[in-house]
């Protein structure tokens, strides 16, 4: 006949535990940890003895034995996990040690781990057990480092930077505990939300801070140069956020490193000028600018950017006059990092004199022509457009390229005669006329509202040049493909039933593309017009 279990459940002990007596429940629940087989009333067992615990102070003592014992003895994860999970409930700060050290086992079980935190949390959270969350910032595992980071960030701030600063000066820890830590620091100064420009705030509010970064704030450079990755921004973020926090006593500190034989410390070194935009710095960089590792000169051009200051115009400029035609592909990419910090400079100085740039375009230098035409085009301003319709008349294929493109972007409808020019010019090469076709598609984009807005001069001067090219479109048979696909997409948007007889006369061109799009503009067109019919009639 079946029998039933005569012992009551962990659940039902615990439920009971004034019917049986708070000692018999502890004495029962230990029994049935020590002797069970069954592992989840085991496991269950556990959970209530850290439970009940709290209602007999007398017995702690004898419940903390037992679920040490489990923490330490059992090979089961889970039920170290509930042991450890006990323990934190229990309270009692002999237990902190056995915690540490099943930390310190490396054990690798996310559960466990994360249940021992909780623990040590719940039982005291003062220096030490800080610390002990701040080593495990270091976890391979993210859900460890989450969980660390955001309760380390619930620390009173002076208390938390204090001890991460510690850490960061151990010889023991590797490049991304650093690199963590050095997160955490920043991230906590930006949630203080102050302005670094003025420290009244965080003098009063935190007057131990500050005094305590300036004291370790070449520990800090320190470690900060030698963990940077340009990769990580928020380390980049936190990194910029301490060093603001120090500045202006830290600035000639990260200066002198722009001069460090230890390549890593100097790139990252001339990261930061440009994040800090120091402009003390702006000569030792451009001593820079032809180091002959390129990682170093390219660091060095992007923090000139930053930097902002157009005493460095002139320095960035020079290495990009020269003739080696060589130079347009070995070094290409430098090519597109000093354009690119030309552009913010000058971005950063709205009152700037562009006498200089439009001086070069003077130059001799076929490739600093093209080199200006591109960042005039970048920085758009409309008074560039003269300078640049008086570069059109350059033979050199990249510098009209540059050229024209640069008056597409700026978008005054000036050069539409010059551009047109080009494009019925019989020697024009087509990749030229194809990118003159582009740039005047990009000016009508920019004006044809202003057409809608009833301004008769302009309408009639935009559909004067749309006559021509729907003129040339429609005897232009030998004409290039892409020049050709290119005209009928500007038709397509812009050319009315005037238009309809040229892309009917490219219907049945060579190659199958050229038709596909002259059909598609036409049916657009026609759209268009029944369109517009429709709503006369209704009207």
């Amino acid at each position: 006949m079946f029998m039933s279990d005569p012992k009551p459940s962990p659940l039902e002990i615990f439920t009971k535990r004034q019917e049986f007596g708070l000692e018999n429940s502890v004495e029962m629940l230990i029994d049935i940890i020590e002797t069970e087989k069954n592992n989840s009333k085991r496991k269950e067992a556990v959970k209530y003895l850290g439970r009940i615990a709290s209602y007999i102070p007398q017995l702690k003592n004898e419940c903390f034995t037992t679920t040490e014992n489990i923490l330490i003895s059992e090979d089961k994860i889970d039920l170290k996990c509930e042991a450890a999970k006990a323990l934190g409930k229990l309270k009692n700060d002999k237990a902190l040690k056995p915690l540490r050290w099943m930390l310190e086992l490396k054990i690798d079980s996310v559960e466990l781990r994360l249940a021992i935190l909780k623990a040590i949390m719940t039982i005291k959270f003062n220096e030490p057990q800080i610390n002990v969350f701040i080593k495990e910032l270091d976890s391979r595992y993210n859900a460890i480092r989450e969980f660390v980071r955001n309760h380390l960030v619930e620390v009173e701030p002076e208390i938390l930077i204090n001890s991460l600063v510690t850490n960061l000066k151990s010889e023991d820890i590797s490049n991304e505990h650093k690199t963590e830590i050095i997160k955490l620091i920043g991230y906590e100064l930006s949630s203080i939300n102050i302005a670094f420009q003025d420290m009244n705030y965080i003098k009063v509010k935190y007057p131990k801070l500050i005094p305590r970064l300036y004291s370790d704030k070449m520990v800090l450079l320190n470690q900060i140069t030698r963990t940077l990755k340009e990769e990580d921004s928020k380390l980049i973020d936190s990194a910029v956020s301490i060093l603001k926090l120090l500045s202006p006593e830290i600035n000639k500190d990260v200066i002198k490193l722009l001069l460090s034989d230890d390549f890593i410390v100097r790139k990252n070194a001339i990261t930061l000028t440009g994040k800090l935009k120091l402009k003390d710095a702006v000569d030792t960089l451009i001593t820079g600018l032809d180091n002959i590792y390129s990682e170093v000169s390219v660091a060095t051009i992007e923090a000139l950017g930053e930097i902002g200051d157009l005493s460095a115009v002139p320095e960035l400029l020079d290495v990009l006059n020269v003739e080696d035609i060589s130079f347009e592909y070995t070094d290409i990419d430098m090519k597109f990092y000093i354009m690119d910090a030309v552009k913010k400079i000058y971005s950063n100085n709205q009152d700037a004199d562009f006498r200089y740039l439009f001086s070069l375009l003077k130059s001799d230098s076929e490739a600093l022509k093209e080199s200006i035409a591109f960042i005039l085009g970048e920085i758009g301003n409309e008074e560039f457009t003269r300078p640049l319709i008086d570069l059109l008349k350059i033979r050199n294929l990249d510098v009209k390229k540059n050229t024209i493109i640069a008056l597409g972007k700026i978008g005054t409808i000036d050069p539409l005669h010059s551009l047109i020019e080009i494009l019925e010019n019989p020697d024009t090469y087509w990749l030229i006329k194809k990118v003159a076709v582009d740039a005047i598609y990009n000016i009508f984009q920019r004006n044809w509202y202003r057409v809608k807005a009833e301004n008769g001069d302009l309408e009639r001067t935009l559909n004067k040049h749309i006559g021509t090219l729907i003129d040339y479109l429609k005897r232009s048979e030998a004409e290039n493909t892409k020049v050709k696909v290119s005209l009928i997409k500007f038709l397509e948007n812009y050319g009315e039933k005037s238009a309809l007889i040229a892309l009917l006369s490219r219907v049945n061109d060579f190659p199958r593309i050229i038709r596909i799009h002259a059909s598609n503009a036409i049916k657009k067109i026609e759209e268009k017009i029944e369109e517009r019919l429709g709503l006369d009639n209704t009207d």
